[in-house]
């Protein structure tokens, strides 16, 4: 079951954001990432898959100012699983799970205590470069992409945030409209729609209680978002279907 139609999202952001632009990354920006990779004295690199998506969270809040690479991690699956006893909210976690995949972004960063803080409520697990496929977007045309990025890759640590103990959300930890906006405005600035799209797809349990927290955030980390793409995650909230059901096999969804 798809939960969001890509092409029929589209076209209703297209109607209802008019002259918004997706903010796709540029061709060049394959070889800006590999050269800025190549650069860094850290051999460590984070996939970011929930908040460290958005650029700005990243930025203003754990101080990570590389650039982030699209790409698809095989071998997780991302639900609202992660609680948050301090901060009394339920976050997106992945657990490892072979027949699954998710959407995340390649940050060069350092694991240093701010980012373990940030990321409490997870573990740092080490990912191979043989999980990690780059994204089709207009920066990848190259069929030789690929095997580059898995040869720079060879040289780092790849580190995934294993989700701790798995929680569903209730009325006493839900999820933040913030955090959700925070994730997807990532996507839309990355990679478009359909990125984003991707996120609400390979992401398992929609069906969750949430505050609208906008107008004042509860989410400590929330991104700094424009109208048009508040917009554009509106159009793409509403286009998840109302009928999907909590799957509840194993201890996630």
């Amino acid at each position: 079951m798809r939960l969001v139609d890509v092409k029929a999202t589209e076209n209703s952001v297209k109607d209802s954001v008019k002259g918004s632009a997706n903010e796709s990354i540029k061709d060049s920006a394959k070889d800006s990432w590999l050269a800025t990779l190549a650069s860094q004295q850290s051999q460590h690199i984070v996939l970011g898959y929930g908040s460290l998506l958005s650029r700005d969270s990243r930025e203003r809040h754990s101080g990570i100012y590389t650039q982030g690479l699209p790409v698809r991690v095989s071998g997780f699956k991302r639900a609202w699983v992660t609680r948050s006893l301090q901060e009394k909210q339920t976050y997106v976690g992945a657990v490892a799970d072979k027949t699954s995949q998710l959407n995340a972004q390649l940050i060069p960063a350092e694991v240093n205590p701010s980012l373990r803080a940030r990321e409490k409520n997870y573990r740092f697990v080490e990912v191979p470069a043989s999980a990690i496929e780059h994204l089709s977007s207009s920066l990848c045309n190259l069929p030789s992409f690929t095997p580059a990025l898995r040869d720079a890759l060879s040289h780092h640590q790849l580190w995934l945030c294993e989700t701790l103990l798995c929680h569903h959300p209730s009325t006493d930890f839900p999820v933040s409209q913030t955090y959700i906006d925070t994730c997807l405005v990532g996507c839309l600035e990355h990679g478009g729609i359909s990125e984003a799209a991707a996120f609400i797809e390979h992401t398992h349990g929609w069906n969750h209680p949430r505050i609208n927290d906008r107008v004042n955030p509860v989410y400590p980390r929330a991104a700094v978002i424009s109208k048009q793409h508040l917009a554009q995650i509106d159009v793409l909230l509403e286009n998840v279907k109302k009928s999907t059901q909590r799957r509840t096999h194993s201890c996630c969804y």
